[in-house]
């Protein structure tokens, strides 16, 4: 019989795959396909995910903009 934590511990764990798959997906729409150190998106943490996806939305943001202030 599963325990309280260990099915807490499963649904979590099943929240940061999503979450992983879901960053993968953008960042491949935003032409990523590698990190900067040239390690493969699903290789990478939930934490690197999530930076690596600000980043390049702030990019874009401002790469917006940029074209639209001229």
């Amino acid at each position: 019989m599963k325990t309280l934590e260990s099915i807490d511990q499963s649904l979590r764990e099943t929240e940061v795959e999503a979450r992983k798959n879901y960053l993968i997906r953008q960042l491949r729409f935003l032409g990523l396909e590698l990190s900067i150190d040239g390690r493969m998106l699903e290789d990478l943490s939930l934490y690197t995910l999530e930076w690596m996806h600000v980043e390049e939305k702030n990019k874009a943001a401002k790469a917006f903009g940029d074209v639209h202030n001229e």
